[in-house]
């Protein structure tokens, strides 16, 4: 037996080997030892468990609260909701069998019979009512409250129908009925330690926080095929010890949180498989127009040509995305590819520059100052963009904190400009939610306070407008004027990365990066309980 298939090691002068990872893996062997020797766990995994590597703790186990990434790919695991988006990007049921629009204002949804919360209770639609209620009562100060904004009613006439009931007509209703639902009588406010329970196919069994999540099987909710008993969501924050816990069989998944340099050293692993789908995670650089400096349009054009956002994905993502040209993706059926693009051109960057009257006095190149706040681990792309807005003169002072902080700075607007990214794009409705000049938080998502009358009055049509042709034209005007304006820098489109180990069948990537297939996957666990032992340290 060869040293490959003892360990799933390959020789270091395997074909095909390129030294550079195997530099920077070696290098950084000591901290991952360091790490897994000082580390105490005090979640026990129970064997046979999927164990996924992720870089941040989720901030909330509430679907009412949750709007990071984190949280909301754990949550969905964990709730279901009205509808959900299949894995072609449409609305199909989820607790609803059926969907009714018997008016332009009302969508009536039929409850399947026979489900259960983890916790034993029936769901009723009074489960579903309370959990809107909730949401909408401003005591809660629910982030989603802004999204259910164009609901007037929600009514349950019986035990498995839920009425909703918008303003007037509202093209993106079926969007508000994605959210995940609690019991009735759930408390906002939970005690510590205490999480509400959902009707997905896991229940959150334990959780310390910046350590690991663990969910188990719901046992009141059947899966399809032999599944798995339950999924360790450790939080490991540094890329690099989650890509050598995947080559040394502590973790068995990961999606889209390996650096890109690192996925060949990971693919030439025996036991690892590398799969990569096109995604719809938009990644972005917001502009805060609360500074006069950055409301002048000349200034973002400027760092727009600035930034060699082609460079950037094919060196430092390794081609793992695409370059974009807004928050749509060319899949989408709303997308518009006619607007104004930005190639990389310094000269260009530095004449807008000094038409925006940051000339040099001295004769020299255009001089500004600006703070980027990032995480740790978005540290990397600030320094990227750093070294090049330099070259046309603009100064550029990386700040990182850990991601609560950064987080809640980012909401209370208190930036210059940050990168960001957003998930789970399906409808141009959120070209609302973020650009429109009323929602700035806690009503929406408009975090950089961007207003503009015509965009305004583009997407408050595109809300009502019912008719799919008048809605895609509309956006197609909003997607051109936020091209010409720039309230974001569009950077690229992320493909969806999944590192996993090769005895998992029946993973189903989605566009948006959600793992809800994690439910309904398969392995032998008896064989990786077995390589858990043998690989603890």
């Amino acid at each position: 037996m060869s040293s490959a298939s003892r360990g799933g090691r390959k020789p270091p002068h395997a074909p095909g080997w390129t030294p550079r990872p195997r530099i920077i893996v070696a290098s950084l062997c000591f901290l991952a030892v360091a790490a897994a020797c000082t580390r105490t766990p005090s979640l026990v995994t129970p064997p046979g468990y999927l164990r996924v590597d992720i870089e941040t703790s989720p901030l909330s186990f509430d679907p009412r609260f949750a709007t990071d990434a984190i949280s909301s790919r754990i949550d969905e695991l964990i709730f279901d909701s009205l509808v959900k988006l299949d894995a072609r990007g449409a609305f199909i049921g989820d607790l609803a069998e059926s969907i009714e629009r018997p008016t332009p204002t009302q969508l009536v949804f039929h409850l399947r019979r026979g489900v259960r919360f983890s916790d034993g209770h029936p769901l009723t639609a009074r489960d579903v009512k309370y959990t809107y209620d909730s949401v909408l009562d401003a005591v809660t100060i629910s982030p989603k409250r802004a999204g259910l904004e164009p609901l007037a009613a929600i009514d349950a006439p019986d035990d498995y129908t839920v009425r909703m009931t918008t303003r007037g007509p509202y093209a993106p209703a079926l969007e508000m009925a994605m959210l995940g639902i609690v019991p009735e009588g759930t408390p906002a406010q939970a005690p510590p330690n205490s999480y509400p329970v959902g009707t997905g196919f896991f229940r959150l069994a334990g959780f310390v926080r910046d350590e690991a999540a663990v969910l188990e099987r719901n046992r009141f909710r059947p899966a399809p095929g032999p599944g798995i008993p339950g999924v360790i969501f450790r939080i490991v924050p540094d890329p690099t010890v989650r890509a050598l816990e995947l080559a040394k069989g502590t973790a068995d998944f990961a999606e889209n949180n390996i650096q890109p340099d690192l996925l060949g050293y990971l693919g030439r692993w025996q036991h690892l498989r590398v799969a990569k789908n096109s995604g719809t995670a938009y990644q972005y650089l917001a502009f805060n127009f609360r500074d006069s400096r950055l409301r002048d349009r000349r200034v973002r054009q400027a760092i727009a040509f600035a930034i060699d956002r082609e460079a950037i994905v094919a060196t430092i993502l390794r081609g793992t995305a695409r370059v974009a040209s807004g928050m749509l993706t060319p899949e989408n059926w709303a997308y518009e590819g006619e607007v104004g693009r930005y190639p990389y051109d310094p000269a260009q960057a530095c004449r807008l520059l000094e038409e925006a009257g940051f000339a040099d006095p001295g004769g020299g190149k255009p001089r500004m100052a600006l703070t980027y706040k990032t995480t740790p681990e978005g540290r990397r792309l600030g320094e990227v963009c750093q070294a090049m807005l330099a070259k046309v003169g603009i100064k550029l002072d990386v700040r990182s904190n850990e991601w609560a902080t950064f987080y809640g700075d980012i909401q209370h607007g208190n930036f210059e400009l940050t990168s960001l990214a957003w998930v789970g794009i399906n409808d141009p409705h959120h070209y609302y939610m973020v650009f429109d000049s009323m929602m700035t938080p806690p009503r929406g998502l408009n975090r950089g306070a961007y207003s503009n009358a015509e965009m305004d009055r583009l997407l408050e049509a595109g809300e009502v407008a019912l008719e799919s042709g008048q809605r895609r034209a509309i956006y197609a005007a909003a997607q051109k004027l936020a091209a010409q304006e720039l309230p974001y820098l569009s950077l690229w489109w992320q493909d969806n990365v999944t590192v996993m180990n090769r005895d998992i069948a029946g993973f189903v990537p989605y566009p948006n990066g959600s793992l809800r297939s994690l439910a309904t996957l398969s392995f032998d666990t008896r064989a990786i309980a077995v390589r858990h032992q043998r690989v603890q340290p």
